[in-house]
């Protein structure tokens, strides 16, 4: 898709806007006046994105991304410096010996995994992103950032995801896909996820997936299963209960079930905030139980990001879980009380 010279004009940061969340990002030990005009700088935010949301940018693994002021991804990167560093680890330690190995980002938003993912390696990424506002920004983003590809489309979810799910509900910097009359119309189209890929020649076995889609992960993974079935790639996804419930998903658990039906074995289990909790077999059922019970007790804003290996890469996962608990340990043993 081209974009008009006006329309790119119109892609600026606000300036106002900009100093208004450097204010809110702050510097980590803040004074206590800096501290007291936080507050109202926050309440600022929170209008003004709910009345015009207007552009910011933000750096990230060295790209300055824009991205609306309501998107949260600074003050989480902020916050919690671990964050979305495992994917980078994972897909480096997976291309390491397949230095084209085919990454796909399933809901790539502003491009913040890409820029993320191209400090460490140069292997070619598919980014799908369906909703406007973010396929512009993403288009915008990476401009400048090689071996990169953009499918304006969703993923389906289901066979009748044109007739069930038509709307677009957008919070927080984030785009997800909700029952009829909820949100936004939709703008571009639902394509399955085998379509996408045979759009992308480079792409149709990929090595490495990548879901964050506010909800939608746990249905891609079931209702595409031959995708995994065929190439077993490493699939990183967002286990969230709460956001599946809303789009009807009552058994998210079920996309387990289903890669490990097809030969997937070997689960690291990270917290929202990106620290490793556990590694484990995929078929033990009573521990997602278990996982999902945490997020319904603690509620909404609690999930987790799981990695899921097949079988054949039996000798990657021991080794991946080898260096993330050895990569933990350490920054346990440094910050030991």
């Amino acid at each position: 898709m081209s974009y008009t010279a006006s329309a790119m004009r119109e892609q600026l940061p606000n300036q106002v806007a900009q100093a208004l969340f450097s204010r809110i990002l702050g510097p980590r030990k803040r004074s206590t006046a800096n501290r007291l005009l936080e507050f109202p700088a926050r309440r600022v935010r929170r209008f003004w994105a709910a009345h015009g949301d207007p552009l910011i940018t933000h750096r990230i693994g060295g790209h300055d991304l824009l991205m609306p002021l309501s998107s949260d991804l600074p003050i989480i990167l902020t916050k919690w410096p671990h964050y979305a560093t495992n994917l980078v680890r994972l897909a480096t330690i997976k291309t390491a010996d397949h230095e084209n190995t085919a990454i796909v980002d399933i809901g790539s938003n502003v491009g913040d995994s890409v820029a993320l993912l191209r400090t460490a390696l140069s292997s070619p990424i598919l980014c799908v992103e369906g909703d406007e506002l973010f396929v512009g920004l993403l288009r915008r983003n990476m401009r400048y950032v090689a071996d990169v590809e953009i499918e304006e489309a969703f993923v389906k979810t289901s066979s009748d995801d044109v007739e069930r799910v038509q709307s677009v509900s957008r919070q927080a910097g984030t785009a997800a896909l909700v029952p009829s009359a909820s949100g936004l119309p939709l703008a571009r189209p639902v394509r399955s996820l085998s379509e996408i890929l045979d759009s992308h020649a480079r792409f149709s076995s990929p090595g490495f997936i990548k879901i964050d889609t506010d909800g939608a992960d746990s249905q891609i993974i079931i209702n595409n299963q031959d995708i995994f079935t065929r190439s077993r790639p490493v699939v990183f996804f967002e286990f969230d209960p709460i956001l599946a419930a809303r789009i009807g998903c009552e058994n998210p658990y079920r996309a387990i079930e289903a890669l490990a039906e097809v030969g997937y074995d070997g689960a690291l289990v990270y917290a929202h905030t990106g620290e490793l909790m556990l590694a484990s077999r995929a078929i033990e059922m009573p521990l997602w139980r278990d996982l999902e019970r945490y997020i319904l007790t603690h509620g909404p804003g609690q999930y987790y990001d799981i990695a899921l290996f097949h079988s054949d890469d039996h000798e990657l996962f021991e080794r991946v879980t080898a260096t993330e608990r050895e990569y933990f340990n350490d920054m346990a043993r440094r910050h030991r009380w």
